[in-house]
């Protein structure tokens, strides 16, 4: 097995995406802005309501660390993933997409259980509401791993979804403590407001031993610290984690060392859907720390993505343009 540079640990998800109105959300009592987790039943009956009235885009393959594999393994790191899927439709379109790209992995399960599903629904603003029923998902089992892709893995990436199930708790906290052991760098996502919020303690007890990059939005970085002082928070996180990147939408980003603290401008972008900009962000960023490129330019590289990427409907470029856009990257002035 040749060297990953990048390991993504999540929820495998199919994405089903819908372009909707605002007061549709009103509706049906869900804050714009947010992640929810549901039971299959209550998908099934708001996918047929959105059915009714929006058209929508063809499915992909989803879920947050995913979302940042697809774009570092595009740039060009090694990467391979660590998720579980059903062996049904949704199972086999999701491994046929990860084997394509060139990403590590073995995600199938049993087939007892369903693959996770997640709607997403995109406002005018492009703001982004999902509702996810996360399925087999959430039974990742410590025994399910292949042992050789965290042994061959340099960085090891978890986003922050796992805190909400059980088995996936268990076994991130395993899989980081055996990174740990093998040197891997350790890089965290805190993905929702929501999620940090009802699973803080969860969260923290992947940090009892400081990690190496921690990624979150200032809704995030607000509810983990309670605090919207930016020098509480960067206090605070800097207890947890020796690298911080802070996205701030349009506004940029900022890094946050135990040396400086920095803030990188955005970028212009006429944003129609929000849907991943994070997931690239922390994917641009990961694919120049592992080329051990300065943690500044990473952290411009993955503003600058991002940027792009709010562009485009669905959490992906196109694959071929991830390199496109980063020789135009290295031509700004």
């Amino acid at each position: 097995m040749k060297k990953i540079n990048i390991l993504g640990i999540g929820n495998a998800l199919v994405d089903k995406q819908f372009l909707i109105d605002d007061s549709f959300l009103k509706d049906i009592s869900i804050d714009k802005g947010t992640m929810g987790l549901c039971e299959s039943n209550y998908q099934e009956e708001l996918y047929k309501k959105l059915s009714r009235h929006y058209k929508k885009s063809k499915d992909a393959c989803g879920g947050s660390a995913t979302n940042t594999i697809f774009a570092a393994s595009s740039l060009g790191s090694s990467c391979g993933f660590i998720g579980k899927v059903a062996k049904d439709t949704n199972g086999k379109f999701y491994k046929e997409d990860l084997d394509r790209i060139g990403i590590q992995n073995n995600i199938i399960g049993d087939g007892k259980e369903s693959t996770g599903t997640c709607l997403i629904m995109i406002s005018p603003d492009a703001e982004r509401t999902m509702s996810t029923c996360l399925g087999i998902s959430a039974n990742l089992n410590f025994s399910d791993i292949d042992k050789n892709l965290l042994a061959n893995s340099e960085i090891i990436y978890l986003e922050g979804y796992l805190v909400s199930s059980d088995p996936c708790f268990e076994t991130s906290k395993k899989i980081i403590e055996t990174g740990r052991d093998r040197k891997a760098k350790i890089s965290v996502s805190l993905s929702d407001p929501n999620i940090v919020k009802a699973f803080k303690n969860r969260l923290k007890n992947w940090m009892t031993e400081p990690i190496d990059y921690l990624f979150c939005n200032f809704e995030e970085a607000k509810a983990f610290c309670e605090s919207d002082d930016l020098e509480k928070i960067k206090n605070s996180l800097l207890s947890v984690a020796k690298n911080i990147f802070i996205t701030n939408g349009s506004n940029g980003a900022y890094v946050i060392t135990t040396s400086f603290t920095k803030k990188i401008n955005g970028f212009p972008a006429e944003a129609i859907d929000t849907n991943g900009a994070g997931d690239m962000f922390a994917g641009g960023v990961l694919n120049l720390v592992s080329k051990k490129r300065t943690i500044e330019e990473a952290t411009m590289f993955g503003c600058f993505l991002a940027s792009k990427g709010v562009e485009t409907i669905g959490p992906r470029l196109k694959q071929t343009d991830y390199l496109k856009y980063y020789e135009k990257f290295l031509k700004i002035d």
